[in-house]
């Protein structure tokens, strides 16, 4: 559930059809090229490209000035936790990076970038939040002498409000596109076994690759409510940006303050194979039925932890439920899943004692591990025929979401028994082309699902093209 799954969701893109400087998309339009060789668009010089290993994203100036509009201490900017290394299980905290951020990104601008090294991972998780707090090697002082605009946090809007998202086409290098649209409110999203909680979705258009960690922009106010970190058939995933905005003191970043809702975390990390994100009920041979267990291993680096499973995410943020401490030694839960078919998760928290309270910021930081049990029942054996101009037959094995693997045989039909258990191989593939030659001929499937069940077997006889 790790790196393919880092891969496949890492950064989203914006592009753009319009090459008007300054025109604003209404809802749901393709984005604009944004321009500022005369410094018309010079309140957003402070989103930038961000470089961290191979990867591509997008990172916003924060505003971390204090009431007294001071610019003290380091600068920092904000972006998805997958961009700056996050991994799944894992709070890092005072970590070091290396990398970039070019400032001033913009199509007319590729001379006057500003390209400012990464210093140190203040914050950053992918647990029920996709964040990262990054400080850079430069004081925010330095910054605005230099004439980048840092933009402030913000709360998230109500529901339907209008939002901007700031971010560049898939062709790195080209600049800033953005695009207004309309975000909404959504309980969870997740890619894969990734889970994040309390999220937004959009309906930004020409959002692709390389576009993760694009600010998310009221419209009117220019602060910075979310962050974009998925990219969905029905829309756009964003992260709100509530739990850092008490994080700074003075103008420097303060996990400890009461207000800042980032702290206490913990790491864990899944070991072995055992875990199977998709499970299915076992029927056994009295025609009772087994259900499948967790089994989740891991190493966890607090000295206790406690865990729950329910069949909604954001329960792993409500304290009721949770199991009593137990010691890091027990590190296998191998509870069952279910019993009802359907998408269930596993919540766990990482505590120091039995006694530490719940506090809003531990339960943030709780994790979601989702899991699907399938019902229980034989799998089916699905074969498709396409007759091809050559006369020949393209023979498909389609596989149902239960289905690991096919066996087969096949013979004349007059003696063939697709009954008989005997003669039956490990199919390799899932397509085979039959030459008219060889028919007619009978082709006998056989179904092997997740629990190592058989379906009944299913006989296809193979007839030669009629002339």
């Amino acid at each position: 559930m790790h790196k393919h799954m880092f891969l496949a969701m890492l950064g989203l893109t914006l592009f753009s059809q319009l090459t008007c400087a300054n025109q604003l998309p209404d809802s749901t339009h393709e984005p604009a090229i944004l321009h500022n060789s005369a410094g018309q668009n010079s309140q957003w010089n402070g989103i930038g490209r961000l470089s961290v290993a191979d990867h591509q994203c997008i990172a916003t100036l924060l505003d971390s000035r204090d009431s007294q509009a001071q610019a003290q201490g380091p600068a920092y900017i904000l972006t998805a936790g997958h961009c700056a290394g996050g991994v799944n299980g894992k709070v890092l905290v005072d970590q070091p990076v290396t990398g970039s951020i070019a400032f001033n990104y913009f199509v007319d601008t590729p001379t006057q970038r500003l390209a400012v090294p990464l210093k140190r991972i203040v914050w950053n998780s992918l647990q029920g939040a996709d964040l990262a707090l990054v400080e850079l090697d430069a004081t925010l002082e330095g910054l605005l002498a230099l004439g980048i605009s840092p933009i402030r946090l913000g709360s998230s809007p109500p529901p339907q409000s209008s939002v901007q998202v700031i971010g560049e086409p898939s062709a790195i290098g080209q600049g800033l596109r953005l695009s207004t649209c309309t975000e909404r409110y959504q309980a969870i999203t997740s890619v894969g076994n990734w889970v994040w909680r309390n999220v937004r979705r959009n309906d930004c258009q020409g959002l692709a690759e390389g576009a993760s960690g694009s600010p998310v922009l009221e419209t009117h106010g220019n602060r910075l409510v979310s962050v974009v970190n998925s990219l969905h058939d029905d829309g756009v995933g964003a992260i709100p940006t509530e739990r850092v905005q008490g994080c700074f003191s003075a103008g420097k970043a303060d996990l400890e303050l009461d207000t800042c809702q980032l702290l206490p975390g913990f790491q864990l990390e899944p070991q072995g194979n055992r875990f199977k994100p998709l499970s299915k009920i076992k029927t056994l041979a009295d025609g009772s039925v087994e259900q499948p267990s967790w089994n989740f291993e891991f190493l966890i680096d607090t000295p206790r932890y406690r865990y729950k499973t329910s069949t909604d995410a954001l329960a792993c943020e409500d304290p009721t439920g949770y199991s009593g401490t137990v010691s890091s030694s027990e590190n296998l839960i191998d509870d069952p899943i279910g019993p009802a078919p359907g998408i269930h998760y596993l919540c766990l928290l990482g505590v120091q004692d039995p006694d530490q309270l719940p506090s809003n910021a531990l339960m943030a930081n709780s994790l979601s591990i989702a899991a699907e049990l399938l019902p229980a029942g034989k799998p089916t054996a699905q074969v498709a025929t396409e007759q091809l101009t050559n006369g020949n037959l393209r023979v498909t094995w389609q596989r149902a979401r239960d289905v690991v693997f096919y066996r087969v045989k096949r013979g004349a039909p007059e003696t063939t028994d697709c009954d008989d258990l005997s003669g039956y191989r490990l199919l390799p593939g899932y397509t085979r082309e039959v030459e008219a030659s060889a028919l007619p001929l009978k082709l006998c499937s056989v179904a092997i699902d997740l629990n190592l069940q058989s379906s009944d077997s299913r006989t296809d006889l193979l007839q030669a093209k009629l002339p």
